[in-house]
């Protein structure tokens, strides 16, 4: 007798619904990966509008049934602006539905006991929420960002995020957020009790000793790991205007991650900068544990301060683990900030005047008790609040998974 047949498959719990899924590499399709690790691979399947722009080379996929929805388009009627926002609304409640359509077809062929749907695409919270109410399931929200601020470039979009956010929230079985700050701002707004699982990262890419105790030498290394747009982008320049004032001791900004040079140089990232190409979880871990500074920028002037405020950036956990001093630089009230503040796990220059950045590099680079206390406290929080196991397990205690199997080994 097969396996499989010996051990027949567990009912398939969930269907996940986001809009980028493992392999990509993007945050967000890393934290499902480290999520969902370990699960039986047929006691979920996943839902995605991913069409392939963050590539997929660098990390794995999950080994579980994956459909693909198709991507959906708002067709504009009219140049007229009244006669425009109807058709957007009409094109956007067009939408909502047939991905709702597509999501309920799905979980009921695979007899789905729930549904979870991620932040990201427009469509996604309020389809899932139809779904679910079409099949009767329960609704898992997992944001991972605030859904009624990220619409910005879309009048209708934007009109109708926070009434479609209301509905979701109050609606879903649970919601859980990926920061304290987000949980704070929902429950507030909407009388809810979300839950808080902090983005995990892979400790085990790690050494997580007590505190690096190596002494800078020569040009120091600042790292950035990840991508720069508008939610970092004025902090960016800040640091590179910054390191043109440094006297005591050179430095120099290094970006790894998937943009090019031009490409920052045209984002008007200029001086002292060296890019990097993208890398494996392993290269950066290296990366990181080999940088004098870690770098952690939040834009000060962008079209979406409530996200910057509520939001954390996926690698924070990996800075926190990596054994290296950090510099947070962003917005008092960002959870970054806030964090690292009450935890004294970082230097944290929440004033957007490159001069304080100078002030706070040389006093990183000629202080080493400060680094070592630090880091020593950086990595107890890496240890206590961005461990994959607590994740994982507060997920399956979230979502009430005691049927879906752990693979062995």
């Amino acid at each position: 007798m097969s396996s499989l047949a010996a051990n027949p498959p567990p009912p398939v719990e969930f269907a996940l619904v986001s809009e980028v899924v493992p392999p990509s590499w993007s945050g967000q399709a890393v934290l499902i990966r480290r999520l969902l690790t370990g699960l039986d691979p047929r006691g979920y399947c996943l839902l995605t509008s991913d069409q392939g722009i963050y590539g997929g080379e660098h990390i794995q996929g999950l080994e579980t049934t994956c459909y693909r929805l198709p991507p959906a388009r708002t067709r504009y009627l009219h140049r007229n602006k009244w006669l425009l926002t109807a058709s957007a609304l009409a094109g956007a409640a067009t939408g909502i539905a047939r991905r709702a359509g597509q999501i309920a077809r799905v979980a009921r062929r695979e007899q789905c006991r729930a549904i979870v749907a991620f932040t990201g695409d427009f469509h996604d919270l309020p389809a899932a929420y139809l779904a679910s109410r079409l099949l009767g399931l329960p609704l898992y929200i997992y944001m991972c960002d605030y859904y009624s601020h990220r619409e910005l470039y879309e009048l209708a979009r934007r009109r109708l995020a926070p009434h479609l956010e209301r509905i979701v929230v109050r609606g879903a079985t649970r919601v859980i957020c990926g920061t304290d700050t987000l949980a704070d701002a929902l429950a507030e707004r909407y009388g809810i009790a979300p839950a808080v699982i902090h983005h995990p990262a892979d400790l085990s890419l790690y050494a997580l000793a007590d505190g690096r105790r190596r002494v800078p030498t020569g040009e120091a290394r600042i790292v950035y790991t990840g991508t720069i747009y508008e939610a970092q982008l004025d902090a960016v320049q800040n640091l590179l205007a910054a390191l043109d004032r440094l006297t005591a001791r050179s430095a120099a900004l290094h970006v790894y991650g998937g943009q090019s040079e031009d490409e920052l140089r045209i984002r008007g990232l200029e001086g002292r900068l060296v890019v990097h190409g993208h890398a494996s979880a392993q290269e950066i871990a290296a990366v990181q544990e080999g940088a004098d500074i870690l770098f952690l920028p939040l834009a000060f002037r962008s079209e979406y301060p409530e996200v910057i405020r509520t939001s954390a950036p996926m690698k924070f956990g990996e800075y926190l683990a990596a054994g290296g001093p950090i510099l947070v630089h962003a917005p008092a009230d960002a959870f970054v900030s806030e964090y690292c503040r009450s935890h004294a796990c970082a230097v944290v220059v929440d004033d957007p005047d490159p001069r304080s950045l100078v002030a706070a590099i040389e006093a990183l680079s000629e202080d080493a008790a400060l680094r070592a206390r630090l880091i020593r406290n950086a990595q107890e929080r890496a240890m206590s609040d961005f461990s994959i196991d607590v994740a994982r397990a507060r997920f399956g205690e979230l979502l009430s998974l005691e049927t879906v199997r752990r693979c062995a080994g």
